[in-house]
């Protein structure tokens, strides 16, 4: 990680601080960072150098299961090819003035920070794009469901970046616990985001109207940056005029991609059967069909008796009748139809293990 300058101090006064948590309240930077946390994909504490790294309390989820789990063998390009999506798309969003003037940065669920770190990094050292304010969102900073590694990492994350600002404005960084809370701050201060960033907020996006949050905090112009489980990345656009005040069916979905076989795809160039859902379900349909047509050509399921065994003469009534009582249940017994049978027989339909492999990462990436 690059070297930043120690920070300058905060306009903010202690006062602006409080133990309580009270949404838009100031996050206190801090250099020191440790970081044991379970279940997080974390940088190392110790750089190649033997220095030690001020942000490894930063992390971000490490569910293997996940399709966009960083250390993953299949999955391990989806988070560094979002980053990139996003660099692109907040280029072709704003114009150089804007960039240049400051934007107002908002994510979703950000939890721990490690991908809102590796974002803003890039824009501020390598684009040239000032960041004046940063709004997080997490149930985990504060509240009942407070956990002090999130803290932690806000507070490293705040004191990383202090110096974003220039010296008549520094940057300002704030928390709110939920996106109601953002969204009735916002409208109330006039403070809506140039840049809301959605980096795998499954559970933050399962409480609230998404479309409606979005339209809110967003200001006219503004982009929102989706990254989605399994694999998929979404760029929505707020129009930038609008005759009356709109809404939230107004926001236009700029690109729309999925991950496949180590590739993003547009949606519309993705066939349905690729999915495995769809396989498994053509496998099913194709093993019903074989098996229907062999029963019609099987010559052991001719009727024995009469020409034809139809009706046209009297012994094919005969094995007729006699055939549909043998196939009646009786009793308490319930027979199956014979395609249900071959329904439940399992065999080239039944659910198969899969295994896989984990890559361990690289040198760069350690999992708590």
């Amino acid at each position: 990680s690059h070297p930043r300058p120690m920070p300058r101090e905060h306009s903010a006064t202690s006062s602006e601080y409080s133990e309580e948590f009270r949404n838009g309240d100031f996050v206190r930077p801090t250099w020191a960072s440790r970081g044991n946390d379970q279940g997080y994909v974390r940088p190392p504490k110790t750089l190649p150098c033997g220095r030690e790294c001020s942000i490894s309390v930063l992390g971000e989820c490490g569910d293997q299961n996940c399709g966009n789990y960083r250390l993953g063998e299949t999955s391990s390009h989806v988070r560094p090819s979002f980053l990139e999506w996003c660099v692109r798309h907040i280029h072709d969003a704003f114009t150089p003035e804007v960039l240049e003037a400051g934007i107002v940065y908002c994510s979703l669920g950000s939890g721990q920070l490690l991908f809102d770190w590796e974002l803003l990094e890039r824009l501020t050292l390598e684009e040239g794009v000032r960041v004046r304010a940063v709004h997080m969102i997490d149930q985990d900073y504060g509240g009942p469901k407070r956990r002090e590694s999130a803290v932690r990492a806000q507070q490293v994350f705040a004191g990383w970046f202090t110096d974003f600002g220039n010296d008549c404005e520094p940057c300002i960084f704030r928390s709110f616990l939920s996106a109601h809370d953002f969204r009735d701050w916002a409208v109330q201060h006039g403070e809506a985001a140039h840049v809301l960033m959605d980096c795998d907020a499954v559970g933050a996006r399962k409480r609230i109207d998404v479309a409606a949050f979005r339209w809110e905090a967003m200001r006219p112009g503004g982009i929102c940056l989706v990254l989605s489980n399994p694999a998929k990345r979404t760029a929505i656009g707020k129009p930038m005029a609008l005759k009356g005040r709109g809404d939230k069916k107004d926001l236009k979905t700029v690109q729309l991609q999925v991950y496949r076989c180590g590739h993003w795809r547009n949606l519309a160039s993705v066939s349905r059967s690729r999915t495995r859902s769809r396989r498994r379900r053509d496998k099913h349909e194709k093993a019903r069909s074989r098996s229907r047509h062999r029963r019609r050509r099987d010559p052991s399921r001719e009727p024995q008796g009469g020409a034809c065994g139809d009706g046209c003469c009297g012994r094919g009534l005969e094995e007729k009748a006699r055939r549909r009582s043998r196939s009646r249940p009786r009793g308490g017994d319930v027979e199956r139809p014979a395609r249900l049978r071959s329904w439940s027989r399992g065999g080239e339909g039944s659910a198969r293990d899969r295994s896989m492999s984990w890559a361990v990462g690289g040198a760069m990436w350690d999992q708590a």
